[in-house]
């Protein structure tokens, strides 16, 4: 017999919607999550599944022939496409709120980090001494808030290294005041080498400053010793011990010292923050005796931390790996032919090397193969190519269109890879080659006219009396012929004519009987003004025959009446 029965299909609309909104709770949860509309999203969601179930029970309760049901039924297909477009909406809002940069003033290194990984951007890292913000708090950042994400690929923060310890501050005397007044020196002042100990005193009550080691300027770091008073023996009485671990070592310290227990530390590596405590020898609650009971305290010397293999690491595994240890990174990149842009090249720390919270992980990485580009001028790739300590050669050749100065040529073509052991030979040119000519023969004034007409520098100096007349050239400092640059500089010898012979005339005016030097200053001026270009030497001697010093002596090479010519040397030996 045939089924009359009708396809509700009121009611399987109403189950494909809900199946809709059940997958769409599961995309929420997944996807959606970390957006900051996230709650809204939810909310949206869950008045969807509400409306949705009801349909349903509506429907199986209510014949489909009614008119009531068709009405919930509609609402219910509105309600899921008002709804969607609500949250589509909201999650679009939320997509673009997490694609703005940040304030990441105040915040913690690590939220900087995840993200900057989240949204590809790179950190640069500044640690600079803070008074106002604790170790690894972002107190400065290059890039302002609220720019798009999209439009930024490295953003520089300055990050808190904490108290400057080396800094000098001014302490005066505490000598009398309480551990309280101490304590709050300590903390305002930033002091970082403090010791206190305790000593018995009959007559200071408990708890005061006796002494200090120092006071006045003083560095954070220095150590200073304050002296407390335990008050009298008769005073003291037994203490329960207290759960020291997890306290500072100064907090530890304290309450031993206050008590009169003596105690010795221990250090030792652990996943505690430095110079917190980790172990106590005496459990708490033990009834303690002072100035006859002993402690042993064990201090936190931080972790103990052994450096991957970073460089088969990715970076954002370094990342982690630096975030979860407490230590700082510091990023740099040169160009590498081997390495794949992006790798790391080389770090300041080896696989298993050991090293504690703090400390700073270099990482240089590669920037793929240096290519040669183009080059405007000289200079710019003298800069270029000492920036990136690429090794060049300069070769000089004449060149007939290119200027003096000017690039001829590289060894490699644009785009050509660069290898790291490349020596690129650059070619430059020496302008246009000039022929020397040849000068000699011929006078200043020819020459000159000629240099200017050429395009070189000419400069004159005398040679030697010679046959050839004065102001001639009889030679030149660069070859005839050969090539030089334009504008180079040639020295011409020209000659000082024919030599001229001259009769010395001595007369007993011009000698100073008795003083040699003197004679010899006359005589020089004289000669220099009487017999040009005659060179004379003179030297003094004593006389076999004559006795009168300050006289031309017998053996002298010039006396009265002789022929002196120039361009030679004569010696005039005075009579001392």
């Amino acid at each position: 017999m045939k089924d009359k029965r009708k396809i509700n299909y009121p009611l399987i609309v109403n189950i494909l919607v809900t199946i809709l909104v059940i997958v769409y709770s599961i995309y929420l949860v997944l996807y959606k999550r970390h957006t900051a509309n996230f709650k809204l999203l939810v909310i949206n969601d869950a008045v969807l599944l509400v409306i949705s179930f009801l349909a349903i029970l509506n429907q199986l309760r209510i014949s489909s022939k009614k008119k009531e049901f068709n009405i919930l039924n509609s609402l219910t297909v509105a309600l899921f496409v008002i709804l969607t477009f609500l949250t589509a909406n909201n999650a679009t809002t939320t997509v673009a709120l997490t694609k703005k940069v940040p304030n990441f003033i105040g915040k913690n290194l690590i939220e900087a980090l995840k993200w900057a990984k989240e949204n590809n951007v790179t950190i640069d890292q500044i640690y600079e001494y803070s008074e106002n913000y604790d170790e690894y708090i972002i107190f400065g950042q290059n890039v302002e808030a609220g720019i798009e994400a999209k439009d930024v690929k490295n953003i520089t923060l300055t990050i808190s290294d904490g108290v400057n310890y080396d800094k000098k501050v001014i302490i005066g005397s505490l000598v009398g005041q309480d551990i309280k007044t101490l304590k709050e020196t300590i903390n305002s002042l930033h002091l970082n080498n403090v010791k206190i100990q305790y000593k018995t005193d009959e007559y200071i009550k408990k708890d005061l400053i006796i002494s200090q080691s120092k006071s006045g300027e003083i560095r954070r770091n220095d150590e200073i010793i304050f002296t407390l008073s335990l008050g009298s023996k008769n005073e003291l009485v037994a203490v329960k011990m207290e759960n020291l671990i997890d306290k500072s070592l100064f907090d530890a310290t304290l309450f031993l010292e206050q008590n009169g227990i003596s105690y010795e530390i221990k250090y030792d590596f652990s996943d505690k923050k430095i110079d917190t405590i980790i172990n106590q020898s005496v459990a708490e609650g033990t009834t303690l005796t002072p100035l006859k009971d002993n402690v042993i305290i064990t201090v936190s010397k931080g972790k103990q931390i052994k450096v991957p293999n970073l460089k088969n690491m990715k970076m954002a595994e370094i990342v982690d790996w630096i975030t979860a240890n407490n230590l700082k990174i510091s990023f740099s990149d040169k160009y590498d032919s081997k390495i794949a842009a992006g790798s790391i090249i080389e770090a300041n720390y080896k696989e298993n090397d050991i090293i504690e919270e703090g400390t700073t992980i270099k990482i240089v990485t590669s920037k793929g193969p240096l290519k040669m580009r183009k080059f405007n001028s000289l200079t710019e790739f003298r800069t270029w190519a000492n920036t990136y300590n690429i090794k060049y050669e300069e070769e000089y050749r004449f060149h007939d269109t290119i200027s003096k100065g000017s690039i001829i040529s590289f060894s490699l073509a644009e785009n050509d890879l660069i290898d790291i052991n490349d020596v690129i030979v650059v070619t430059i040119s020496n302008g246009k080659a000039v022929t020397v000519p040849s000068f000699v023969g011929k006078t200043k004034n020819n020459i000159l006219t000629e240099c200017n007409k050429v395009g070189l520098s000419c400069s004159f100096t005398y040679s030697n009396y010679s046959s050839t007349p004065k102001d001639t050239a009889v030679d030149q400092n660069k070859k005839a012929g050969s090539s030089v640059v334009s504008s180079t500089s040639i020295i011409i010898y020209l000659s000082k004519g024919p030599a001229k012979t001259f009769k010395v005339e001595i007369s007993e005016s011009q000698l100073t009987l008795g003083d040699a030097t003197k004679t010899i200053q006359t005589l020089t001026a004289y000669f220099a003004s009487k017999y040009p270009g005659v060179t004379f030497t003179f030297s003094t001697r004593s006389s076999n025959i004559y006795s009168r010093a300050g006289f031309i002596h017998e053996a002298s090479q010039v006396t009265d009446g002789t022929s002196v010519t120039q361009g030679k040397t004569y010696n005039v030996i005075i009579t001392k």
